[in-house]
């Protein structure tokens, strides 16, 4: 029987999709159908990351978590919108592979956004302080890297490789404009003012950090010392198991 190419090439991309979409477990779901007013900025499927490449993995730049830790993070969302302020996440699932290209990249040469993300710290050290794990929980499908957006914030720039890398504890107005409020540093700032409770930050960012966390925690959100974006879902009966499958776009 004829078919047309059109149809063909449709067929073929229907299948992709399939396939694509049947290494995703049941329980994972993508943040956008349950909430799509929750901000995305996912860093690791952009080089605008501490790696300076997109990692293994990040087919796209989409947001996954568990169904029960998708629907607790809009809970904190709808919350959050009642006072004018809002969510933007910049990483929920992440394979294991991308976590061994972390890994990787920690022990080859070349440093290409060190003045941003990293400025005072050497990369063989990111496993003893704590800001890049061997086994993430980011992996089980349970934590997530974000931050507040609200009145006053700064629009969000585009990046480019062309862009000057400015220190990530730089004033709020000098480093990179991510559309959030001022948290004190920017996303993956690998640095002690980072830590969540750092005395190293003005007014407004501490109570920025207090707003955030307090809405997380809220709905069962557990925050991380040393990163003040960095929050793991508490609500799970156990903990899940790591997972690697890619992160593909969401079907239409």
């Amino acid at each position: 029987m004829f078919r047309s190419p059109c149809l063909l090439l449709l067929s073929l991309s229907l299948a992709t999709v399939c396939m694509a979409d049947a290494s995703r477990p049941a329980h994972m779901v993508y943040v956008r159908s349950i909430d799509p007013s929750i901000e995305q900025d996912i860093r690791y499927a952009s080089a605008h990351n501490f790696t300076g490449h997109p990692l293994d993995g990040y087919q796209a730049g989409q947001c996954l978590l568990s169904a029960d830790a998708a629907k607790a993070l809009a809970r904190v969302q709808t919350a959050l919108k009642s006072d004018g302020y809002g969510l933007k996440v910049f990483d929920c699932y992440r394979p294991t592979r991308a976590v061994a290209d972390m890994g990787r990249f920690a022990n080859e040469p070349g440093d290409p956004l060190k003045t941003e993300f990293y400025p005072r710290v050497n990369k063989q050290d990111f496993w003893h302080l704590g800001y890049v794990a061997r086994v993430s929980n980011h992996s089980r499908g349970n934590t997530v890297d974000l931050t507040l957006t609200g009145p006053g914030a700064l629009p969000a720039d585009t990046w480019s490789p062309s862009v000057k890398a400015v220190d990530c504890t730089a004033p709020y107005g000098e480093r990179w404009h991510d559309g959030a409020l001022d948290m004190g540093t920017g996303f993956d700032c690998f640095d002690e003012r980072a830590h969540t409770d750092s005395t190293s930050i003005n007014d407004t960012a501490k109570a920025n950090r207090q707003r955030l966390t307090q809405a997380m925690a809220k709905e069962g959100f557990v925050g991380y010392s040393a990163e003040w974006w960095h929050f793991t879902y508490s609500g799970n009966p156990q903990k899940p198991d790591v997972m690697d499958f890619p992160i593909t776009p969401l079907a239409p």
